[in-house]
C-alpha cells in the first residue's frame, strides 16, 4: 500500500510544495541546458546501496532489462554483433554485460562525447568483448557524422541486436529513424525498443502543463502530437488496431518481414523528495527547454492535480518513504524475419 496525494492532501502540503520549487530554482539557476539535463538526470541513476533495486529513482531497468536478457539470448550467438542507440555512458550495457556471449563485438552511438570516453572505457575493461565502431552523434545525423568522421559505421544486415532504450523521444522522424534501425538488423536479429509512454506518464503531464501556462518548446505542436505518434506506431489503439511501425517498415525495405511483441510496463519515478519529482520533469523534451518556468509549471501541476500521475508516498519495498508519479513504458521487441 501507499499513500495516495489527492488534491486536499496537497492543499495541505502547500508549504512543502513552495520548499521545494524553491531548492530546485536555486540549484538550476544559471546552469546550462546539458548542466540541468545531468542534474535532473542523476536522480534517476541514484544506486541503491543495499542492491535491492537497479535504480533508486526509477523501476524502469528493474523491469526491463529481464527482457533485454532474453532478447540477448535469443539473438545474439558467440561473436555477434550489437549496436546500442543513444547509448548513454554504457551504465545499462554493463548491467547487462554478463548475458552477453563471448567475442561480441559492441558498437555504439551517442552524441554526449563525455558519455562516448565512458562507454569506450567500460567496454575496455571487458575483454571478453570486442569494440566496434564508436560514433558521437545524434541518430538521426549518425550517416552524415560516419562520412565525414571517415568511421565505417556496421552494415545493413550485419547486427544480431539493436538496442534503442529512451531515446526515441528526441528522435525527428519515427518513420524514417526506424527505418534505418531495421536496415542494420540482419534476418533473425531484434530491435529491442524501450520509451516511456508519455501520453499517461509524468514527463508528459509536466510537458503539457508547461506548454498550457503558455511555455514554448520551440514546436509545441509537434512535441504533443510526437507523444501520440509513439503511441500509434507501437502499441496502436484501444479498437485492436496494432502499430503502425511493421506495415511501414515492410512498405519501406521492401522483400523484408518483420513481427514485432508490445508490452506495457506499469513503472514509475520515485524521488526521496519532491523537489526531486520537480526535477525529474526535465529528463524528457523540457531539457531542451531553458526556461525556468518549466519547473513551475510542473511543481503547480503536481499540486493542482496530483490524481493524474497518482503522486503517492510508498509505505514498503526497498522505496520506502520516497515520493512517486506514473512514468508507464512500452517494450517493443522488433525481429527481422529469414
Amino acid at each position: 500500500m501507499a499513500i495516495a496525494i489527492n488534491k486536499a492532501a496537497a492543499r495541505n502540503l502547500s508549504a512543502r510544495f513552495d520548499e521545494a520549487l524553491d531548492l530546485v530554482r536555486n540549484e538550476f539557476h544559471g546552469l546550462n541546458l546539458e548542466q540541468q539535463y545531468r542534474n535532473a538526470f542523476s536522480r534517476l541513476l541514484k544506486p541503491d546501496p543495499l542492491e535491492r533495486v537497479l535504480m533508486m529513482g526509477t523501476d524502469q531497468r528493474d523491469m526491463f532489462v529481464p527482457e533485454l536478457r532474453k532478447a540477448i539470448s535469443r539473438s545474439v550467438p558467440i561473436g555477434g554483433h550489437i549496436l546500442d542507440l543513444g547509448a548513454g555512458n554504457g551504465q545499462t550495457f554493463e548491467l547487462i554485460a554478463d548475458s552477453v556471449p563471448n567475442g561480441t563485438m559492441v558498437s555504439f552511438i551517442e552524441p554526449n562525447s563525455h558519455y562516448v570516453d565512458n562507454y569506450r572505457a567500460m567496454l575496455r575493461r571487458m575483454t571478453n568483448l570486442t569494440m566496434g565502431c564508436a560514433i558521437a552523434a545524434g541518430f538521426e545525423e549518425t550517416d552524415d557524422v560516419a562520412q565525414r568522421s571517415g568511421i565505417d559505421l556496421p552494415q545493413d544486415k550485419t547486427i544480431h541486436l539493436a538496442m534503442a532504450l529512451q531515446i526515441i523521444f528526441f528522435l525527428k522522424d519515427l518513420p524514417t529513424s526506424f527505418t534505418r534501425m531495421a536496415r542494420f538488423l540482419r534476418p533473425g536479429g531484434e530491435l529491442f525498443v524501450v520509451f516511456a509512454d508519455e501520453m499517461d506518464g509524468y514527463t508528459g503531464f509536466a510537458l503539457r502543463a508547461y506548454i498550457s501556462e503558455g511555455g514554448d518548446t520551440g514546436n509545441n505542436e509537434h512535441h504533443l502530437a510526437a507523444m501520440l505518434e509513439r503511441r500509434r506506431l507501437f502499441v496502436g489503439n484501444e479498437d485492436g488496431v496494432a502499430g503502425a511501425i511493421q506495415p511501414t517498415l515492410h512498405e519501406r525495405i521492401p522483400g523484408s518481414e518483420f513481427t514485432m511483441e508490445t508490452f506495457r510496463q506499469p513503472t514509475r519515478l520515485y524521488g526521496h523528495s519532491l523537489s526531486d519529482l520537480i526535477s525529474m520533469a526535465n529528463i524528457a523534451i523540457l531539457s531542451n527547454v531553458a526556461d525556468m518556468s518549466k519547473f513551475d509549471a510542473s511543481c503547480r501541476a503536481l499540486q493542482d492535480n496530483p490524481e493524474a500521475v497518482d503522486l503517492r508516498i510508498e509505505q514498503d519495498g526497498p522505496r520506502k518513504g520516497m515520493w512517486s508519479v506514473l512514468q508507464p513504458q512500452i517494450v517493443a521487441v522488433l525481429r527481422r524475419g529469414f
